[in-house]
């Protein structure tokens, strides 16, 4: 009761001394550097889990635009801890922070879906029931109002996910949405955001003379409002502007605006922003030197902030600069660095992924619409089949009667013609329905990994509790063995969690690819270079993962083969999958054994590629000198999702992508095997 009163105490002096940082509203109330050092220290002595969960919060705000990783962290707490506490709005929020930080480092199908489920939550009235601390998310201490204050924050996260993958009209609309909304709130720090967000879709679009009009409205409402975290942002909108116009005098009175306002607010991500701006300007001023500091300011103070996108335009810019100096080797290397950064980050990959995401919930819409659909349906077959029955009724009536026969017979034959048109309709919509089989599928196969993802997650949050019950019990160390003990099983938890958390991502990735396909064209294509360059990939490749082997590989490649069309980007996937599937092959009979096999100690794993013209067809043999595949799995080898690895070490899906691939390029995939010997596997390609 002493330690609970303490925290109270303590909750209060602090939330007290946010309250005076100027804004009105407390859901926009962000802690200082020292308020940060303090509420860590905090979070690390409280016991009480809504404590825990708020101080998550506060540092993950801190952090959002100064480390976004670390922010990820303390929002995913919070997220957990509201969970645990059946807290819904304080739930909503912290997904919906999730899904503003995965965006803005380019996660946009993560952050799609956190910015669903926060929807979902935020938009229930019922949400808001039972609440707790009220006070912190709202200036009225109204349930409802700290509801629609999440939700109005969540549409204004789905407009920003929309600006980055470059939809801004979309954008325009989620804004212009929560503009409605903020009507019946009247949040004046949500009306600055969203005139700062709407300015820079309009300088999206082109439209400068509106977007100036947004953003100066945006900077008159910042400051009075008292929230400033985005004031250098849009000095930095507005240089951006006249740069574009160019009126370089007025560009770079904004930039150095920016620059100097992120360094007196400590915004370290916009600062690097205001040094790169100031840089290119100075380089197309032929202010060299100046240009070149400015850009090593930008990459220094993104690196320290681990930021990739950041180092990526930093990069660029010292590279066009020493282009301009004609220093090639100093451009080659900040290319070369820009360039590795940006193939992890992969943008075009993501926005892709964003895409079949946002696919598969209008699937999930249509699958409704088809089901109402189905209903409609069978109430028409059962009104038919009643207007039949009655006319062949009528038509017994009439015949005895001899009267209005042919009328009636055609009647009859109308009716069931309409009856028969209607059963094909309907098959062809259980068809359709069949569509939304494919997203329960997907969601059945990740549920159980998650499932240990969050059981291994609670059990550790327990276990972390009994370390500290066994701690206040310590007055020496005799008992320190027992703590150890705990924090092991800690470990082994924790290690289970991201096993199959990482389970859970490969079964997403690989899925997408599945049903994403090749979209490029046939382009005539070296053969023999491919190969030899992704053998050679995906060699170094497993060579510094996990359990490296020593392989012999031999290339055999026919000279007289010269270039085959191939979509290069899905063709490479094949390549890599089949060397991989052969290098798990023999990394297990050399690590593990096989029990037919004798003198395993002079075991030298071997890998053969060939290729080779046989008639009208090109021939790729990839041959290694594994275990071989058992007789009873190899007609199962190339199903989706069967995998012969243990545990979480596969996803079953290598050799099904390799075989659709290569059945789009009109060739077959066959393999030939020995147990105890190896495997071959052949792709057959038509000569065009």
């Amino acid at each position: 009761m002493k330690i609970l009163k303490i925290n109270i105490i303590l909750f209060l002096i602090l939330t007290n001394s946010l309250m005076v940082l100027g804004q009105k509203n407390p859901y926009w109330q962000e802690p200082k550097v020292d308020q940060a050092d303090s509420l860590k220290n905090w979070l690390e002595s409280t016991e009480n889990d809504s404590l825990k969960m708020y101080i998550n919060r506060q540092l993950g705000l801190y952090y959002q635009e100064r480390n976004r990783f670390t922010a990820l962290e303390y929002f995913k707490a919070q997220l957990q801890l509201a969970k645990t506490l059946n807290q819904k709005i304080w739930e909503a929020e912290a997904l919906s922070r999730l899904g503003y930080v995965s965006s803005s480092i380019q996660n946009y199908p993560g952050a799609l879906n956190y910015l669903l489920a926060a929807r979902k939550l935020a938009s229930d009235p019922e949400a808001s029931r039972n609440l707790w601390n009220i006070a912190l998310l709202t200036d009225d201490g109204d349930a409802n109002s700290a509801r629609l204050t999440v939700l109005l924050e969540n549409i204004n996260h789905f407009g920003i996910l929309n600006y980055f993958v470059g939809n801004y009209e979309q954008a325009i609309a989620y804004y212009q949405e929560a503009t409605e909304l903020n009507k019946i709130r009247q949040d004046e720090v949500t009306a600055s955001l969203l005139h700062m967000n709407r300015g820079e879709s309009f300088v999206g679009l082109g439209q400068y003379d509106v977007a100036k009009i947004e953003l100066e409205q945006a900077l008159k409402q910042a400051q009075s409002s008292g929230y400033t975290l985005y004031t250098g942002l849009i000095y930095w909108d507005l240089g951006k502007i006249y740069e574009a116009e160019g009126d370089h005098i007025e560009a770079e009175k904004y930039y150095k605006l920016s620059v100097a306002t992120n360094i007196d607010i400590n915004s370290p991500d916009f600062l690097g922003m205001g040094y790169l701006a100031l840089a290119e300007l100075y380089k197309k001023t032929s202010s060299l030197d100046s240009s070149y500091h400015l850009a090593h300011k930008a990459l220094s103070t993104y690196r320290t902030m681990n930021d990739s996108l950041g180092m990526i335009n930093a990069h660029s810019t010292l590279a066009s600069l020493f282009d301009t100096r004609s220093q090639i080797d100093s451009a080659y290397f900040y290319m070369k660095e820009g360039a590795a950064l940006n193939s992890i980050m992969n943008k075009e990959e993501r926005v892709k992924e964003f895409q079949v995401l946002g696919l598969n919930e209008q699937l999930k819409l249509n699958e409704l619409e088809t089901e109402k659909v189905l209903l409609q349906s069978r109430i028409r077959i059962y009104g038919l089949t009643a207007g039949i029955g009655a006319f062949f009724l009528i038509s017994i009536l009439t015949y005895r009667n001899n009267i209005r026969q042919k009328k009636d017979k055609a009647i009859i034959e109308t009716s069931y013609a309409k009856l028969k048109s209607t059963q094909s309709q309907l098959i062809q919509q259980e068809k359709l329905a069949s569509l939304g089989q494919l997203t329960a599928g997907i969601a059945h196969e990740i549920k159980n990994p998650l499932n240990f993802v969050n059981n291994f997650s609670e059990l550790s949050g327990e276990l972390i509790d009994e370390a500290f019950e066994e701690l206040e019990k310590l007055e020496n160390s005799e008992e320190k063995e027992e703590i150890i003990a705990i924090l092991k099983d800690i470990k082994g938890n924790l290690t289970k969690v991201h096993e199959h958390g990482t389970r859970a991502n490969g079964i997403v990735t690989s899925m997408l690819q599945h049903s994403r396909g090749g979209s490029g064209k046939m382009e005539p294509t070296n053969l023999n270079a491919l190969i030899s360059e992704y053998v050679n990939l995906s060699f170094h490749g497993m060579r510094a993962g996990k359990n490296p082997i020593e392989v012999d590989i031999t290339l055999e490649l026919d000279p007289e083969i010269k270039e085959v069309s191939l979509i290069k980007e899905d063709f490479t996937r094949v390549i890599i999958n089949l060397a991989n599937n052969a290098f798990d092959a023999m990394r297990k009979k050399s690590l593990q054994g096989f029990e037919s096999l004798k003198g395993l100690e002079e075991y030298h794993p071997k890998l053969s590629v060939r290729t080779k013209i046989e008639k009208d067809s090109i021939l790729i043999e990839i041959e290694d000198n594994g275990p071989g595949i058992p007789d009873e799995i190899k007609d199962k080898i190339l199903q989706p999702f069967f995998t012969t690895k243990k545990g979480t070490e596969g996803t079953g899906l290598g050799l099904s992508i390799t075989h659709d691939i290569v059945k789009a390029h009109g060739g077959s995939l066959a393999l030939k095997t020995s147990l105890g010997e190896g495997t071959v596997f052949t792709v057959r390609l038509a000569q065009k």
